[in-house]
């Protein structure tokens, strides 16, 4: 619909900007019900995008101390928009923060470095659920997959070359949250191919 209003000459979009979209000249009903059709979805789209806090960074790799120096890395203004449409229907917007992805340790499971992960907030998981812990024991956060085994926990990493992690006392740990959702930084795409 979009593409139509542009073809048309309504709106102008700037490829360089996200969701950029500049009115030219207002849609008039005399041009036709099925123009102003598409431009009522294309208004009902856009009403649906909203932000998600960008919280910082979750390492996907062995767990490391988060750097004090990480904190000031993302102002309180950060944020990631996406569309309502995306989500599951069941989640509540207002639990919901973003992390961008450092490391290689989910790569089968289609998270790389530099990807951004929508986590919804949880204090708990189930097996074989992808969460972001928080190791006490030494100030450490990792992205894995969560298992209960016997009186032990095991992180599970998504790279056949990396080991799992065990953490034998299962107070020593806390879920910050499970991911709903994976946003793809795309690097390098010739111009031929972007969008």
């Amino acid at each position: 619909y979009l593409k139509q209003l542009e073809d048309m000459g309504f709106i102008q979009r700037d490829d360089h900007i996200s969701r950029s979209i500049r009115v030219l000249q207002p849609v008039q009903s005399s041009l036709g019900e099925k123009t102003v059709r598409a431009a009522r979805r294309a208004a009902e789209a856009a009403s649906d995008v909203f932000r998600i806090p960008l919280m910082g960074r979750i390492v996907a790799s062995a767990p490391i101390p988060i750097p004090p120096s990480d904190l000031s890395y993302f102002d309180p203004e950060s944020s990631v928009e996406i569309a309502r449409s995306l989500l599951p229907a069941r989640e509540s917007t207002a639990e919901l923060f973003a992390l961008e992805v450092q490391g290689d340790s989910m790569i089968d499971a289609m998270i790389h470095d530099g990807d951004i992960v929508i986590m919804k907030s949880a204090q708990e998981a189930k097996n074989g659920e992808m969460v972001a812990v928080w190791l006490d024991k030494n100030d450490e956060t990792t992205l894995k997959y969560f298992y209960r085994e016997n009186n032990r926990v095991r992180l599970q990493p998504a790279n056949p070359n990396m080991l799992p992690i065990y953490i034998d006392d299962p107070r020593q740990l806390r879920i910050m949250g499970k991911v709903v959702m994976v946003i793809r930084q795309v690097k390098n795409m010739p111009r031929s191919l972007a969008i």
